[in-house]
């Protein structure tokens, strides 16, 4: 019965890699309430693969600074972020590594990462907001979707309506 279930996980975590990938799986950190989600599931795929998962948060460096600037607020909000993914990652068993990027712009940070690993995956969250068209999807997600060297999963997710006072 395990056999079956471990060989069932294996040929999933493969199929999601796509046929004869042998890279590992880049997920994409960036605070939103799916982060969890998706440290999860790209753990769960590595591990189906023997393969590891890179968890990757972004901070973009503002062009009046220079790149290797130190940003306290933001290098502390990363570290908690991926703190949080971290624990979902280590539930599952997957070998994991984190890592902290100071770019202009995510998305070009986003594609040199999945190169310099060379991954088979990426795994990216996109909080859907309720008064920006369908075909929106912002700079970074765009970017990271015609430019990937592999395949991309995008997690689409609503944006919780806030409660109004009547």
């Amino acid at each position: 019965m395990w056999g079956s279930k471990d060989k069932g996980t294996t040929a999933l975590s493969h199929s999601a890699l796509g046929e004869g990938a042998t890279g590992d799986i880049l997920v994409v950190i960036c605070g939103d309430r799916q982060d969890s989600t998706l440290a999860s599931l790209g753990s769960y795929m590595a591990r189906g693969a023997k393969r590891k998962v890179y968890l990757l948060y972004v901070i973009e460096v503002p062009r009046v600074l220079p790149l290797n600037a130190v940003l306290t607020q933001e290098a502390e909000r990363a570290n908690k972020l991926l703190e949080g993914a971290m624990e979902a990652a280590h539930r599952i068993g997957s070998e994991t590594r984190v890592q902290v990027v100071q770019a202009r712009e995510a998305g070009p940070a986003i594609v040199d990462e999945a190169k310099d690993h060379r991954c088979a995956l990426i795994l990216i969250g996109h909080l859907r907001q309720n008064n920006v068209p369908q075909n929106e999807l912002g700079k970074s997600v765009a970017y990271v979707l015609a430019n990937a060297p592999c395949r991309v999963w995008l997690v689409q997710d609503r944006q919780e309506k806030l409660a109004t006072n009547s």
